[in-house]
């Protein structure tokens, strides 16, 4: 079974066409489960209202507001399925994602392997950033955004258990840190399988994280240097290892570490790139929040 896990937070408004892709699915072999971060609307009652029409197996959890990491890591505890598919609560599914799942599920053919990989699209029918593969091709998370270049967010669909293995760490007083660091130590261990089809439509709204992405890296700047940083445990292209390099300097002076840790945790070359032009890119930051 697939567990079609959705964190929401005061998202009442969108859940309802997720709700309607999801009963249109050709292939009703998976569970729904909601994550409500502490939602201050109606979500409750909308997914009640879903619940009581009995037409998918729905679980809805409600927890204080901890933000998104937190939600991912209940969710996957939570979770019924042995598949782990996540769609945000402003977002749908294609009627037959589950369909196209089963039907590439049996290329997971080695515990080597965590998952399928699957395009998304814009609702006005554009392809979501930039896919360079054509065919079936088996590689890791990190090897596709360098080697393959390939950019924009993605339709994981990850064995549960491995989600288990690597859930979101913790960092003080923050709530929120990038998606790839999960992404780049699965890296290390397991391989996927791409999937040059879309299964997820996606259409960004004012207020969510895509929209604040830069705010979001400075206020958890903890998870974001963590993220940054581990980057350099992989070979990588120049331009990816300077722009790595920058992006931590970026944001590095917002976490709270002593200069000193932060040095030891990059490599010196990065150091030497990234500390001029990434304080620069900081003090430009800052400015803009005083405006």
């Amino acid at each position: 079974m697939i567990t079609v896990f959705t964190p929401t937070y005061n998202r009442a408004k969108t859940l309802e066409r997720l709700y309607e892709s999801l009963k249109q699915q050709t292939d009703k072999r998976f569970e729904w489960l909601l994550v409500d971060d502490g939602s201050s609307d109606n979500t409750q009652e909308i997914v009640d209202s879903f619940i009581r029409e009995n037409i998918i197996d729905i679980n809805y959890i409600w927890q204080e507001n901890q933000g998104l990491n937190a939600a991912i890591n209940l969710g996957v505890q939570l979770a019924k399925g042995e598949i782990f598919f996540r769609i945000d609560s402003d977002d749908y599914a294609s009627t037959d994602a589950i369909e196209k799942i089963f039907k590439y599920w049996n290329l997971i053919d080695s515990e080597h392997i965590c998952g399928l990989v699957f395009s998304r699209k814009m609702s006005n029918e554009e392809q979501e950033g930039f896919y360079p593969l054509r065919d079936i091709t088996q590689t890791d998370f990190f090897s596709y955004r360098n080697t393959y270049k390939g950019r924009g967010d993605m339709a994981e669909v990850i064995k549960t258990s491995v989600m288990k293995e690597f859930p979101f760490p913790k960092f003080r007083e923050e709530k929120f840190c990038p998606e790839g660091l999960i992404w780049n130590r699965m890296a290390e261990k397991y391989n996927a399988i791409y999937i040059p089809e879309y299964i997820y439509i996606c259409e960004y709204i004012e207020g969510g994280l895509t929209n604040s992405v830069r705010s979001n890296l400075r206020k958890n700047a903890l998870g974001t240097t963590t993220y940054y940083s581990e980057i350099f445990r992989f070979k990588t292209r120049p331009p990816f290892y300077i722009k790595s390099a920058i992006s931590f300097w970026r944001y590095a002076s917002c976490n709270g570490n002593t200069l000193l840790r932060n040095i030891r945790m990059l490599p010196l070359t990065a150091t030497l790139i990234g500390i001029i032009p990434g304080s620069v890119l900081y003090f430009l930051d800052s400015l803009r929040i005083k405006q």
